[in-house]
């Protein structure tokens, strides 16, 4: 077994980062680590520098307005910020049978303690991808608040057709949690027209963990979740109006935004594009290699739909567990078992409780590990060598 860890769970985060994240981010805590907005020294500046330098990029890779590019701790505190701002006792959000639990939990307490009515689109695809039309459907059917929809399942890659989605069902606004396709998907959220769109920084924009993006279109508002100081207007004891000071309570996260604004920088010379390509060629390979003896079975994968870089499989007699952990000790691939915080998917594509095996491609993967994948999941299987 190698030294080097076969890195195959870029699903959950990207490993390694994009070149130079690290360096920005040591750099920023030796160099520019003043607090942001709270004083008019050399470091304080620079620190604000770093943050507006980031956000500029975030939103030149996505397509957002750096204005409306929100900078906090992750996708699952913007949706928290989103539902509580937006839901509240006899409204109704519709959503996807492929949400995580980033989505389903905050909703279900909704539902439970403010009564808010949530609403599962019921798709004809045996995997949960909703069409625009099942979608449009759903939500003619009662007055509809909001509707929240993944950009991709993370646990079986499929794309779902969002931007088909949102003008018809307009005008009620549609959330995007591109938690699974900011960095690995083109995204331009101007054109696309969502309300909001959700990311995380760790994933796919190749960056820390720690922080991540909301983007809201200028006709889309939402309130404060956590209220405190900004470094703007001191003199007053409210909340400013202006963002993205009223959205970014306490001091803000500056070293994972320096590495996160290196990252972006580097996926835009690179291109989102040739990212998609190289995971789904990859995936291409990965997919037929592990269904060639027959004792593999996909989920949720179609060459003929738009997919990420994610084959999520099981192997029939073995304990995907087992197999995951001896993956990991006896050949160093690093993939994912169990329900990947979605149990709702998992129940909807017939894989709940035991979940499935997860592998996920990122750009920095070469042809080599997905091979030793394929060969790993063979000898487990006693299928002898590939041919």
């Amino acid at each position: 077994m190698s030294d080097r860890p076969i890195y195959l769970d870029h699903a959950a985060t990207s490993f390694p980062k994009a070149p130079g994240v690290a360096e920005a981010m040591v750099r920023f805590l030796n160099e520019s680590a003043g607090n942001p907005g709270r004083g008019g020294h050399r470091m304080s500046v620079a620190a604000s520098r770093a943050i507006e330098d980031a956000r500029e990029e975030v939103a030149a890779l996505l397509g957002g307005d750096p204005e409306r590019t929100l900078l906090g701790p992750g996708t699952t505190h913007w949706l928290n910020v989103i539902f509580a701002s937006r839901l509240w006792r006899g409204t109704r959000v519709v959503v996807s049978a492929l949400e995580h639990n980033a989505v389903m939990r905050p909703l279900r307490w909704l539902e439970i303690h403010r009564g808010v009515q949530v609403d599962v689109v019921p798709a004809a695809d045996p995997f949960g991808v909703p069409t625009a039309d099942e979608v449009a459907a759903c939500v003619a059917e009662k007055n509809t608040t909001l509707v929240v929809l993944t950009h991709a399942s993370n646990v079986t890659g499929a794309v779902l057709p969002v931007a088909e989605v949102i003008p018809k069902v307009a005008p009620v606004p549609v959330v995007v949690d591109a938690a699974q396709t900011a960095g690995s998907l083109p995204i331009d959220f101007a054109a696309l027209g969502a309300a909001a769109l959700v990311c995380s920084g760790h994933k796919g924009l190749l960056g820390p963990p720690g922080i991540g993006v909301m983007m809201l279109s200028p006709n889309f508002e939402v309130e404060p979740l956590v209220r405190g100081g900004t470094g703007s207007r001191s003199d007053s004891e409210e909340m400013p109006e202006q963002l993205p000071d009223r959205l970014e309570a306490g001091t803000p996260n500056g070293v994972c935004a320096a590495g996160l604004g290196v990252a972006c920088s580097w996926l835009r010379r690179h291109s989102v594009e040739a990212v998609q390509f190289h995971a789904q060629r990859f995936a291409g390979r990965l997919g037929p290699g592990l269904t060639e003896g027959s004792k593999v079975r996909l989920y949720g994968w179609n060459f003929e739909a738009p997919h990420t870089g994610i084959i999520s499989f099981r192997v029939d007699g073995l304990d995907s567990g087992e197999l995951a952990a001896s993956l990991d000790r006896e050949h160093g691939i690093c993939v994912r078992a169990g329900l990947h915080c979605a149990p709702a998917a998992h129940r909807r594509i017939g894989t709940f409780p035991e979940g499935t095996i997860r592998a996920g491609i990122g750009p920095f993967n070469v042809e080599a590990d997905v091979d030793a994948l394929v060969l790993a999941v063979r000898k487990a299987l006693s299928l002898g060598p590939a041919t």
